[in-house]
């Protein structure tokens, strides 16, 4: 392929969905106002947390929540009912048929919000698909071009009229009913001395996003950027998340090829720049722009 286009949620936005995280948060306080609370009361949300979502999933005060979220504990006759159940059981079926770590209540509570947060997530996806009235477009190589696509969405395929099969949906696509992927980029240990803190710290760290793993799963991608002569960034924000699979494509694409970034805000440009200092033989064959400069008046 001549072209590898990279595209992040800021390709949608400008397309005209409303798919910033800052809509996520919007969307799920006037539908699911329930879940909306829920996550307010485990995190401390201030005006900036939406801003980074993913990131600020794996920033839990895990001490404090499960300070906040353990019950009472049980009376002594209760306790002691129970180490006599557990007597008889080990007694009759062995204590090798018995679970050697008892359930933690907190997790319970975390993994439940996170796996109905997920849900939410999917469903304002899909509803971000039915608002696009006027759309806007910008001028993309249709031929001898590969898409890694960051977005869930299909404005590639619909609007684009790009062939699915050059088109990669590296976090899912929500038309084809896979499980969309997002998550934070650290890992959580709790405490030994506590088991509720370890099991809250295992559940969150189902939601830690690995670039690699999500990369090396795709073989194809190998023999697809080999031979890139330019390289397409649009809408993409260089999150702290994401940026290893940036770097990836650095690697493996061909050390003459030509790359053209897209950035919207200070802040986006700033993070370019962090890139750039530490792949210091890209500074001459890059070329930063604004998606406006790549702007196509009339439909595709």
């Amino acid at each position: 392929m001549k072209h590898l286009y990279i595209i992040g949620n800021g390709f949608d936005i400008y397309t005209g969905l409303a798919t910033r995280y800052s809509d996520f948060r919007l969307w799920l306080e006037n539908n699911y106002p329930f879940i909306y609370e829920n996550l307010q009361a485990i995190y401390d949300i201030d005006a900036e947390w939406w801003n980074d979502f993913e990131l600020q999933l794996g920033k839990l005060d895990v001490n404090k929540f499960v300070k906040k979220f353990t019950p009472p504990e049980k009376p002594i006759d209760e306790i002691m009912a129970e180490i006599e159940r557990r007597k008889k059981l080990e007694e009759k079926y062995g204590s090798d048929m018995l679970p050697g770590y008892p359930d933690s209540y907190c997790a319970k509570c975390l993994i439940g919000m996170l796996d109905v947060l997920h849900y939410c997530f999917e469903k304002w996806i899909e509803d971000q698909h039915r608002v696009i009235i006027k759309p806007q477009y910008l001028r993309i190589e249709k031929e001898d071009s590969f898409f890694i696509n960051f977005n869930y969405t299909d404005v590639l395929e619909l609007l684009y009229k790009i062939p699915e099969e050059r088109i990669l949906h590296i976090h899912g696509r929500l038309t084809r009913r896979e499980r969309l992927i997002y998550g934070h980029n650290v890992f959580l240990s709790g405490s030994s001395m506590d088991h509720n803190e370890d099991k809250v710290c295992f559940e969150l760290n189902k939601y830690h996003k690995n670039p690699y793993e999500h990369i090396y799963k795709h073989e194809e991608l190998n023999e697809v950027v080999k031979y890139v002569e330019y390289v397409h960034i649009y809408g993409f924000s260089f999150s702290t998340i994401d940026e290893d699979y940036i770097d990836w494509v650095f690697k493996n694409v061909s050390n003459r090829s030509k790359w053209e970034i897209s950035w919207f805000s200070e802040e986006d440009k700033s993070r370019i720049d962090s890139f750039v200092l530490e792949h210091w033989e890209l500074k001459d064959r890059l070329k930063i722009i604004r998606l406006e400069e790549v702007a196509q008046n009339e439909g595709i």
